[in-house]
């Protein structure tokens, strides 16, 4: 990440059993590619049979990606949203 970021908010897509098991493996997949989570505030479950998920908006999984990570596994980082350390932002 740049010199001039503190941190950065993700969302991480991933096929499990349990929101627990989610998690988890979250947090670990995160630490395996060298980022160190803070903060794990939330977890959804998706019913990918009754809604659709698609969206036009770039770097987030459509419907068939999220079917792929719930069959044969993988991880899937949506958009690094990067914010400035905190006396920059007082500013």
């Amino acid at each position: 990440m740049p010199e001039d970021c503190a941190g950065a908010y993700v969302n991480v897509y991933l096929g499990a059993d349990e929101i627990r098991e989610a998690i988890e493996r979250v947090e670990i997949e995160l630490l395996n590619d060298c980022y160190k989570p803070v903060l794990t505030y939330e977890a959804y479950q998706l019913d990918l049979e009754e809604r659709d998920y698609d969206t036009d908006e770039e770097g987030y999984p459509g419907n068939a990606d999220l079917i792929h990570l719930q069959e044969n596994g993988g991880i899937w980082y949506g958009p690094f949203n990067l914010y400035p350390p905190e006396d920059i932002q007082l500013q």
